[in-house]
């Protein structure tokens, strides 16, 4: 009867997959709050908003709605539904894309946006009339307007709309002007600074934009203390003609970067100028409209509590040291997720609450694509639940066993995902301490991401003491001083893992989990496997035969796993790694935007174990004697979290399937052939 019932989750589950990208299913309604406690929430928001930020903007005003997804998206369908008025919002979407954007790519939208948007339009040769963009409608999950703060004085400020005009009028697209109607200075300084970088990529001297500006290519030259930075990466034992070859990418890198912070600031005026017009011309009719009213229904119940109901288990994926691995659906978007759910018992019994808050923290704080996102963290009075990005392609360690080593592609693929995760967590000032090809996990379309963690911490002056998997520990995690005590580490100790990996990857084997590393300890007179493998790791050279690793693997993989962590390849950022030869033939700008279409895709199937080999906890004594006090209760005070973005995605893909079919999304009348209530 068992293996039945399993059998009829493994066809839900698979089936919940496959239809997906049909559209939101949801099975419950959003609840909508009564007017008291709107009008509670809106005091709540404002006293809030003052106390947090008191020189922001002002709560529910324009700027504040328009940083969130959900605001932004109801008053831009407001304006092109209800007032028949899309330019300026459709200037603004087409900026917020553009941000995302880096490298050429950024440059060459920046143009289009200039040439659609900011020049004279062209003139029908038939009618004699100015052709204007055409409306479009955001599609998208991801947008909201998160403008950088302007680098000007306040005065400047203060002239900036006296400065800059926006005439909006039924002629205001006459000859000699923009389809915005906007006109001032800040037309000439986007132009100045697009023809910045476009010299910054042009070595023929000069650069003509649009007819406007000229610029010589020597404003862009590069400092000489930018170039001084770079080149202290580079290893005293390259070759000149691998010097040659790895400073042309630095010199590259820098120079992006340097075009990265002029773009950065290129459209902010124009933005602000076309915000405040908008204001002025359709605010208070849009505070007076059902759109608003939605809105705000929406973040009240972005800021009401989650609990264990608002999601339906559908299939076990697997069991860690404190509780299982769900596959499972939001109730009010039909949005799959995977359900972390780990019992405060078992953690006090382990001692473990500093590593699972830890956990939490790390997660919250570390938002990539490279890296399992956290939608909701919540708790019962028993188990504490994370909600996480659902992966139904399987680890690499699987794919790995199935296939014996990967194809180059994929190991470059894999590998370039995997070091920018990394870097993410770095970035927040996190070592991750657990990478291995188990904690490495396909998304159903291929895409890769780095999960599981719970060994991840702030890295601090102090940080010492082994943490991972044996055999992919960093040789300065095992040593100690003449005392005996444990030796301090710092984010280096990832890159080490990293190369053990992509070792892995590329042969099949891990270099320290081998046997020639085995049979090395061993000889040594070491007694254990364990004690065997540790002594590789600090002892052992290991070796890249060419039949395995062309030269520029070989290199890359022995730089990486440089025993001395001061000179291992990464120790400065992984920069350094991305300048490697190995990744030569990579795009970084498609890698590093998530636009590069992942070279093997999973089937579509379980991809997890039977849910019989995954089993069940033992509830033996000590875990019935083991009582939760309010004194464990205070660990989890600042548990609860909702990820902004995750639930403006679950929102707006309601809005936009309601707007697309004309109908209202209700919840499905029949849940229980799909699903069953998490108890």
């Amino acid at each position: 009867m068992e293996e039945l019932q399993d059998a009829i989750e493994d066809a839900q589950y698979v089936n919940a997959i496959a239809t997906q990208e049909e559209g939101p299913r949801p099975v419950l309604s959003w609840e909508i709050p009564q007017e008291e406690q709107l009008a509670e929430w809106e005091e709540t928001k404002r006293t809030e908003g003052k106390q947090k930020d008191p020189t922001g903007p002002e709560v529910l005003g324009i700027d504040w709605c328009l940083k969130t997804a959900i605001g932004f998206y109801l008053f831009s369908e407001f304006l092109k539904e209800n007032c028949d008025d899309y330019l300026r919002i459709n200037f603004i979407e087409d900026v917020i894309q553009w941000r995302r954007l880096r490298g050429k790519q950024r440059l060459e939208k920046a143009k289009r946006i200039i040439e659609r948007y900011l020049n004279e339009p062209p003139i029908d040769s038939t009618t004699g009339k100015q052709i204007l963009p055409e409306k479009i409608k955001i599609v998208t999950y991801d947008v909201y307007r998160n403008v950088p703060k302007i680098s000007i004085s306040d005065d400047d400020f203060k002239n900036l709309h006296s400065m800059n005009k926006v005439c909006i009028s039924n002629d205001s697209t006459g000859p000699g002007t923009n389809c915005l109607g906007i006109s001032g200075p800040v037309l000439n300084e986007i132009n100045r600074d697009v023809g910045v970088v476009e010299a910054n990529r042009n070595s023929s001297g000069s650069v003509v934009l649009g007819g406007k500006v000229s610029l010589s290519s020597n404003d862009a030259l590069l400092d000489k203390k930018d170039m001084e930075k770079a080149t202290e990466s580079l290893p005293d034992r390259q070759s000149v003609k691998e010097k040659f070859a790895t400073m042309k990418q630095l010199t590259q890198s820098v120079r992006n970067r340097k075009d990265a912070n002029i773009l950065n600031d290129l459209f902010i005026k124009v933005d602000i100028v076309i915000i405040e017009s908008l204001r002025k011309q359709y605010w208070e009719q849009y505070i007076e409209s059902e759109s608003y009213t939605k809105m705000k229904n929406f973040l009240w119940f972005y800021d009401r509590p989650v609990v264990a109901d608002d999601f339906f288990s559908m299939r076990v994926l697997g069991r860690g040291g404190f509780g299982s691995v769900t596959a499972c659906k939001k109730g009010t978007s039909g949005k799959l997720y995977a359900m972390k759910v780990m019992n405060k018992k078992r953690i006090k019994l382990k001692k473990s609450e500093v590593l699972t808050v830890n956990e939490q923290q790390a997660l919250a704080a570390v938002e990539s694509p490279f890296v399992v996102n956290l939608k909701y963290s919540f708790h019962s009075s028993d188990d504490v639940f994370l909600i996480l990005d659902l992966m139904t392609g399987g680890d690499l360690s699987y794919h790995l066993h199935q296939k014996g080593s990967f194809p180059q592609k994929e190991c470059k693929y894999y590998a370039a995902r995997i070091m920018l995760g990394l870097q993410a967590l770095h970035d927040q000032g996190y070592v991750y301490r657990d990478l291995k090809p188990e904690n490495c996990l396909l998304a159903e379309d291929g895409r890769v991401k780095l999960t599981d963690l719970g060994l991840a911490t702030k890295i601090t002056p102090n940080l010492h003491g082994a943490a991972g998997t044996r055999g992919y520990w960093a040789p300065e995690m095992l040593r100690r001083d003449h005392k005996g005590r444990r030796l301090t580490y710092d984010h280096a100790v990832d890159w080490f893992s990293f190369g053990c990996c992509v070792a892995e990857f590329i042969s099949g084997a891990n270099p320290f989990r081998s046997q020639a590393a085995l049979k090395f300890g061993l000889d040594a007179g070491k007694e254990s496997k364990e004690k065997a493998i540790d002594y590789a790791t600090l002892e052992m050279t290991p070796e890249f035969p060419e039949s395995l690793f062309e030269p520029d693997a070989a290199d890359l993989c022995r730089r990486l796993l440089d025993k001395n962590e001061d000179s291992r390849l990464g120790a400065k950022g992984c920069e350094q790694i991305m300048a490697h030869p190995w990744f030569k033939s990579c795009n970084w700008e498609t890698i590093i935007s998530d636009r590069k279409t992942p070279p093997y895709i999973p089937p579509k199937d379980v991809n997890a174990a039977s849910q019989s080999e995954i089993g069940t906890f033992a509830e033996d004594k000590k875990y019935h004697e083991c009582m939760i006090n309010e004194e464990d209760e205070k660990v989890y005070t600042d548990w609860d979290w909702t990820n902004p973005h995750a639930f403006a995605a679950e929102v707006l893909e309601f809005l936009i399937y309601e707007r697309d079919t004309g109908k209202p999304l209700v919840p499905l009348e029949d849940q229980t052939s799909c699903c069953c209530n998490v108890m």
